[in-house]
């Protein structure tokens, strides 16, 4: 069994924090993008909505969408 000098392993203990530096950068850089794609899903969805709600008659699936829109502006206001 080979035993590793002290500055093998202070090598070794530093490419893992170098590593570890990284990874937390890369998952840092994922949750903002999955963040980023669920708030323009939202926008999407709301300018879908107020495009829809614009071209309808009043009746049962007006007062839904609306309903949603307003859903929808609830949980945008609160990020």
């Amino acid at each position: 069994m080979t035993k590793l000098g002290n500055s093998s392993a202070g090598k070794l203990t530093n490419t893992f924090f170098e590593q570890r530096g990284r990874l937390t950068q890369s998952i840092a850089l994922r949750k903002r993008f999955i963040e980023s794609a669920y708030l323009n899903q939202m926008r999407s969805e709301k300018e879908l909505i107020q495009s829809r709600i614009e071209a309808m008659t009043y009746g049962c699936r007006k007062a839904f969408l609306a309903a949603r829109l307003k859903q929808l502006n609830e949980e945008l206001s609160k990020r």
